[in-house]
């Protein structure tokens, strides 16, 4: 098995942790579920957690570019992109379901800094990598991908940092609708 094996093997191993987590909480709060106070906005964000996580994975298990490997400042980038994805999918949705019970709404209101504070990391370090890429493989950089990560890291750190529920619903349909349409696009 070459290197570049192996790591992809490491990364799908991170991935599918990053998915056990998730599924996991969603899993505690089905079992839980007389104990909590359903909102359909956290769930939606934990769904669109679930695209980002599945749209990074295909696209680095399926990109067929085994050079992406052959830096290790590029394996050290993607480490710590993989450590936001985790902290990020963690964030998502709650660990416990407390013996009096969870507000979802609440709950989303109280760590949305942690959430959207992870994925506009994840999206800086996408930035980074998009931009310092070119410079370690020779390829020409790939604007689009520079752009739409900052903007995306702006969005996330402008959810983080603002409150209102009513915001929080119109970014994250139309970050849904964005993601949905990218994937039928792609796929």
């Amino acid at each position: 098995m070459s290197g570049a094996n192996n790591i992809s093997t490491l990364v799908t191993i991170v991935y599918g942790l990053i998915l056990t987590h998730l599924f996991a909480s969603m899993h505690r709060l089905i079992r839980n579920r007389r104990r909590v106070r359903r909102h359909w906005l956290p769930l939606l964000v934990a769904w669109y957690m679930l695209v980002i996580v599945l749209k990074n994975w295909w696209g680095v298990v399926f990109s067929g570019e085994e050079s992406l490997w052959t830096s290790g400042w590029i394996f050290f980038f993607y480490g710590h992109l993989l450590m936001l994805l985790y902290l990020g999918a963690a964030a998502a949705l709650p660990d416990e379901v407390p013996a009096g019970g969870l507000d979802m709404r609440e709950y989303y209101l109280e760590h949305r800094r942690h959430f959207w504070g992870f994925l506009a990391g994840v999206n800086t370090t996408l930035l980074v990598f998009a931009l310092l890429r070119p410079a370690i493989s020779g390829q020409p950089p790939n604007w689009m991908a520079a752009l739409s990560n900052t903007v995306m890291a702006v969005v996330a750190i402008s959810l983080a940092w603002i409150g209102r529920i009513r915001y929080h619903v119109v970014v994250v349909l139309l970050l849904v609708v964005l993601v949905v349409l990218e994937m039928i696009q792609t796929f």
